[in-house]
């Protein structure tokens, strides 16, 4: 009896093959790169901060961030001393933000070094505008869809990051699949702890947002968003 090969359907098959153990080795690398986290406590702990609207943007094993601070100053009522916290820590990391944000983005170079100009003078009006825009602009970039435009009320983000499938690391989307301050509607504000709200602030509504907290903050929530956006992008 004859065997016939069917070439097609072999190249087909070891190609299948290879994906899924590239696949597979990709799932073990992110695991091990958060095996060192309580994923559902981080998950909640971040989602926690950005209501009051500080993003965390860094998840190793090394990060300057603790969860455990956070999540104490939070429990403890104490949103002064995350704002201190967070202040500190966003304080020694603006120059390398700026850094990585104008080069990986560099066709937006010109407008984010006017935000970071803006607020180094203190001008943080201007800077925090700049940098609202600049959140949704880098997003669009990327995945072709925005944070502060929604899809079934929440980010069009979601959709395409979710779509990635990385298992191991959707906790680190709950600012994302769940509404803060920022992105809420504004008969929603008054159930967050803050009130820092793109639209009031783009359309005039609030003009008590100028101060170097809430340029913190939004610097925090757009080097939050490239960390996501890189992270997804690569995996």
């Amino acid at each position: 009896m004859k065997y016939s090969v069917n070439h097609s359907e072999i190249k087909e098959g070891s190609e299948t093959l290879v994906k899924a153990l590239i696949r597979l080795y990709e799932v073990n690398r992110l695991f091990d790169q958060y095996k060192h986290l309580n994923t559902e406590k981080v998950e909640m702990v971040i989602y926690k901060t950005a209501t009051y609207g500080w993003y965390v943007d860094d998840f190793s094993k090394n990060s300057e961030l603790k969860i455990n601070t956070c999540l104490k100053h939070i429990y403890n009522n104490l949103p002064e001393k995350l704002d201190l916290y967070f202040s500190d820590y966003y304080r020694g990391k603006i120059d390398e933000i700026r850094k990585m944000l104008t080069e990986k983005y560099s066709n937006r170079k010109q407008i984010l070094n006017e935000a970071f100009d803006a607020h180094n003078k203190g001008l943080y009006h201007a800077s925090i505008c700049i940098l609202l825009t600049q959140i949704d602009g880098i997003c669009n970039d990327v995945l072709d869809a925005k944070f502060f435009i929604n899809k079934n009320y929440l980010p069009q983000i979601k959709e395409k990051l979710e779509s990635k499938n990385l298992k191991y690391s959707d906790f680190i989307l709950s600012p994302i699949i769940k509404k803060a301050s920022i992105n809420s509607w504004e008969k929603e504000i008054e159930k967050f702890p803050i009130r820092l709200n793109r639209h009031e602030i783009l359309h005039g509504v609030d003009i008590q947002y100028g101060n170097e907290t809430n340029s913190l903050k939004v610097i925090s929530m757009i080097s939050y968003i490239d960390f996501v956006l890189s992270h997804y992008s690569s995996n």
